[in-house]
């Protein structure tokens, strides 16, 4: 075991004692019908351990984020790809994922970070 899987393990029971509020990660897969009927959409949701807060200013200021948008802190969930693509619900309400920082940068992730914004 590394040190990252380590990390890993305990970022998610911290994020499960302090997890905020329900928090959803929301996937979306489209039809897969022709071009110009591909059917209906499928949503899979996937509940989160997470901690949510106002975007820090480091990523305002680099152009990563506008105050207005909240930065999402989760623990991993196994068999679970995020992208850029999908979706943040908190407490009911939708969020379009902005940004997904990768924690570390390289390697084992030990948590996803979301940087979201309301009405995408």
């Amino acid at each position: 075991m590394t040190i990252y899987d380590e990390l890993k393990s305990i970022a998610s029971e911290v994020l499960t004692e302090f997890a905020q509020g329900s928090v959803n990660l929301i996937k979306i897969t489209p039809g897969a019908g022709p071009a110009d009927n591909p059917g209906a959409a499928t949503l899979v949701s996937h509940s989160l351990d997470a901690v949510v807060k106002g975007a820090s200013f480091k990523y305002v200021s680099q152009g990563l984020a506008v105050s207005s948008d909240l930065e999402v802190t989760t623990a991993i969930v196994a068999d679970v790809t995020p992208s850029e693509k999908d979706f943040i619900e908190i407490d009911g309400t939708q969020y379009k994922v902005v940004r997904l920082i990768t924690v570390p940068a390289a390697g084992t992730q030990t948590v996803w970070k979301f940087i979201v914004r309301k009405g995408g």
